[in-house]
């Protein structure tokens, strides 16, 4: 009879223990999901103010631009750029981003385009032929684009220049030459912030220049 009870007693013990086990696991599970999604918040919170700083930063040029259309083309680009606007870059997560790809995936959502495809009527991208035809206008670390802060975030943010689609000549590499239309000196400004743990923030901002003033008419985050 003692046999019996101690084989008994053996298996509550096991039991209890893989219970307790199991809920440790639980437990541990719980809280590194807690930890993960509390660093992705703080993350993608610092994403978007680093989108919104590249956005200052570039605006800064625009003024000393000869003509929009030589940024609209890609012949002239921000001073804040770490290189080519095609070409690989190293992420905070460890994964790399093409930048002529990611240029492609703005343009008509592929990664390669012809220009039927960015000349297509989308929910997205519904002004036909003069929807912005996106190019590389700054990139570069959040802390090169900060020096004088010496703890920055670990964040790298890209900014494309697009025409105003809200102009109907169908150029959209070309600035509307008219200096008296609605149009004309005006641009977006689309600025993309990659964090870690494959967080990423996207602002898009309409853009007119006046002389040597520079306004910000529209803002957005595009999710």
């Amino acid at each position: 009879m003692w046999r019996d009870e101690h084989g008994v007693a053996m298996v509550v013990v096991l039991l209890c223990a893989t219970l307790f086990l199991a809920l440790g696991g639980a437990l541990v599970a719980v809280v590194n999901t807690e930890a993960t999604i509390s660093a992705t918040f703080r993350e993608g919170v610092a994403a978007l103010a680093a989108a919104d700083a590249a956005v200052a930063r570039v605006i800064a040029d625009l003024p000393a631009a000869a003509n929009l259309s030589d940024a609209l083309t890609g012949a002239a680009r921000s001073t804040f750029v770490d290189g080519a606007a095609i070409g690989p870059r190293p992420l905070p997560d460890g994964m790399v981003l093409d930048l002529g790809t990611a240029t492609n995936i703005e343009r008509c959502g592929e990664v390669a385009c012809s220009d039927a495809q960015m000349d297509a009527v989308t929910a997205e991208r519904p002004w036909g032929v003069n929807n912005a035809r996106w190019q590389v206008y700054g990139s570069g670390w959040l802390r090169d684009l900060t020096p004088q802060i010496g703890d920055a975030p670990n964040i790298y943010v890209v900014v494309w220049i697009g025409d105003d689609p809200l102009e109907t000549d169908g150029s959209p590499l070309i600035d509307d030459g008219d200096v008296n239309a609605p149009a004309h000196d005006v641009v977006l400004l689309r600025a993309a912030a990659f964090a870690a743990y494959s967080v990423r923030r996207t602002v898009e901002v309409t853009v007119r220049r006046d002389g040597p003033t520079v306004r910000i008419t529209s803002w957005r985050e595009i999710r």
